[in-house]
């Protein structure tokens, strides 16, 4: 009997164990694993481990299934999901996407699962600091390299193409993802934890100043788009965080993020550089100037002529959303499958439904990261921190790029409801009951 006991303890603790190098993993989507004839990343793999000790742990009754109100938008973004790849027909690329997003919206119920305080909270969020700390050792090291010897082969895995830049021979970093854009999207995320932990002193100062800088340089090098997200994540976060008591200077963080996001919006969308296949040029009288579309303005467009002929499940997921070719000032031809906005991803593969289910997250996301929604709790920063990164990352970001698959978003949601809940909790003296809060009504 004190065998079958202990089995399922060991099974819930190789769960919560395993999901920390999960977490850690995030930022590494190079090199992939090949896996039954599929290409995966090392975040996969720790998945499936993670969640068959969790199932594990359930069926055998030593841990419990906990339910969080959070789960009904998770519920109804699946749902859409699904209606659109019913409509649409049965395809293996239906099939496989409709798999992909279990998994995803598994990852932040596994979080509530295997984090249950926080004191597990702090131990998720060093570990995933310790992996942006890894990417941005990556990024320190590829300009140097590139300083001595710019055809160095470590630069051929970490090195980014030009896209809609100009050519040249200046460096443009993926680092350890599979583009620059969707590093600085990472590199945003971990940024907000970082100053979170910061504020928390879950860091030692001098590490969390050291890191400060690496993260910064890392994603400057990315020349993303997502830039806007990096100037917006301080200003927002300044903002909340000293307006209380120097509410001149919060003011002045928020302006200048606020400015630096909506100036990065137009350079996703068109490009000074007139190359021979621009469909159409943009002239600007005032600035003596003519643009040419950029990439995404392109697949923008279509996706829109998608949406309206599919408006309610649309296309179906996994179908393409548009199909765009692309002649960047590289000369390079580009085949763009991917509208490079998660809104009008969405919208063109989910319809009406998709679009409003992942507004729905969005809003929800809001309502448990905002000042004020629970009492001052013990993570406070931390939670409002995960929450502006993760609007960040799929609502700023996803204007010029599709991020709702990103693993490490995900993620970030099931910390926030993880943050969510323990600040929930009643303080000391005013009764107790376990950490199976609801998340906040909706209907309020």
């Amino acid at each position: 009997m004190a065998d079958a006991v202990a089995q399922p303890n060991r099974a819930a603790a190789l769960a919560r164990w395993l999901f920390l190098p999960l977490i850690f993993s995030l930022g590494f989507m190079q090199p992939k694993l090949k896996i039954a004839g599929y290409q995966a990343v090392a975040t996969d793999l720790l998945f499936l481990l993670t969640a068959g000790a969790w199932a594990w742990a359930l069926l055998s009754r030593r841990l419990r299934f906990v339910w969080d109100d959070a789960y009904w938008l998770l519920l109804a973004y699946f749902a859409a999901m699904t209606a659109s790849a019913v409509v649409a027909g049965p395809s293996l690329g239906g099939g496989v996407k409709l798999l992909t997003q279990v998994y995803l919206l598994g990852l932040p119920v596994l979080a509530v699962h295997l984090l249950p305080d926080a004191a597990a909270l702090r131990r998720a969020c060093r570990w995933w600091l310790a992996g942006a700390a890894v990417v941005a050792a990556v990024a320190l090291l590829s300009i140097a390299l590139f300083l001595v010897d710019p055809q160095h082969p470590l630069l051929r895995f970490t090195r980014f193409y030009f896209g809609t830049l100009p050519p040249g021979g200046y460096l443009r970093l993926r680092l350890t993802f599979l583009n620059g854009n969707m590093a600085c999207n990472y590199l945003t995320v971990s940024l907000l934890i970082l100053l979170a932990a910061r504020a928390l002193g879950w860091l030692p100062a001098r590490a969390g100043a050291w890191l400060l800088g690496g993260l910064l340089v890392a994603a400057a090098f990315t020349i993303s788009p997502g830039l806007g997200g990096v100037a917006l994540a301080l200003g927002s976060w300044g903002w909340f965080r000293f307006r209380d008591g120097r509410p001149g200077a919060a003011r002045l963080l928020l302006a200048g993020g606020v400015g630096a996001a909506a100036a990065a919006i137009p350079a996703m969308a068109v490009t000074p550089i007139l190359y021979p296949t621009a469909p159409f040029l943009l002239r600007m009288p005032l600035l003596g100037l003519d643009l040419a579309p950029a990439g995404r303005l392109l697949t923008w467009s279509d996706a829109v002529r998608n949406f309206f002929a599919d408006p309610w499940f649309g296309r179906g997921i996994g179908a393409d959303a548009v199909l765009v070719r692309f002649v960047d000032p590289s000369g390079g031809v580009q085949r763009l499958t991917d509208t490079h906005n998660g809104f009008l991803n969405i919208a063109a593969q989910a319809g009406v439904f998709g679009l409003v289910a992942f507004v729905a997250v969005l809003v929800g996301a809001w309502r448990f990261a905002r000042p004020g929604s629970v009492r001052p709790g013990a993570v406070a920063p931390m939670r409002l921190a995960l929450g502006l990164a993760f609007l960040n990352g799929m609502a700023y970001q996803g204007l010029g790029g599709s991020f709702e698959d990103a693993r490490h978003l995900w993620v970030a949601f099931g910390l926030l409801l993880v943050a969510w809940r323990v600040d929930s909790l009643p303080a000391p003296g005013l009764g107790s009951r376990p950490c199976t809060a609801s998340s906040p009504s909706f209907s309020s």
